[in-house]
């Protein structure tokens, strides 16, 4: 009895294996026919690739439209800033590297707000009014700040980290998205804002 249990041992990993080995090739096979029968590329959806009228948080496209509610409890959004260079600015006060670069964002609205610049600060702190109310005190920023309480904004600008920033010409249309934390009072900064101020 013992050698027929022997016996058997080797034969069940092995097996196993081949039974695994079956699964994953059965599923790459129809992975590949899958795509493969993906309808090829036509004329239309190239024409269709270079329309930019709608609304969609990707460079080129107009930048899709929100209203939250300030600090005050007032309503604000995109569609009050037309004709601006706008800066809209996803962050938490829970992000230290958010924390990091508010001041520098402040430094540029106040440089440029006289000359067309607006900043679009949206909180997505949930059920935490009085933490953000604080922390724009002590900071003295003079920049409305936005509470995304329902992620009515972070759905329609969708992102897998903070804090993440969105540019916007005066045509309304997004030019450009930095990730990440960045040094706005840069002069690099200044020369591209200087620009969209003239050009967009």
């Amino acid at each position: 009895m013992t050698s027929t249990a022997s016996k058997k041992t080797p034969w069940t990993p092995i097996s196993k294996y081949g039974a695994l080995f079956a699964v994953l090739f059965v599923a790459v096979l129809l992975y590949f026919f899958e795509h493969f029968s993906e309808s090829p590329l036509s004329l239309d959806a190239v024409k269709e690739a270079g329309r930019f009228d709608e609304e969609k948080s990707e460079v080129g496209y107009l930048a899709p439209d929100f209203t939250l509610r300030d600090l005050q409890g007032n309503r604000d959004g995109l569609s009050n800033y037309k004709g601006q260079v706008l800066v809209i600015n996803f962050w938490a006060t829970w992000c230290a590297p958010c924390r990091v670069e508010m001041p520098s964002f402040e430094a540029l609205y106040r440089r440029y707000r006289s000359q067309g610049l607006a900043v679009l600060a949206v909180s997505l702190d949930k059920g935490a009014d009085a933490k953000v109310r604080q922390f724009v005190q002590d900071r003295g920023l003079s920049f409305p700040v936005l509470m995304d309480v329902d992620g009515e904004a972070e759905r329609l600008y969708p992102s897998v980290s903070i804090p993440f920033t969105y540019v916007v010409g005066r045509s309304g249309r997004i030019v450009a998205r930095v990730d990440g934390a960045k040094d706005w009072q840069s002069e690099e900064t200044f020369q591209a804002v200087e620009y969209l101020l003239k050009h967009s």
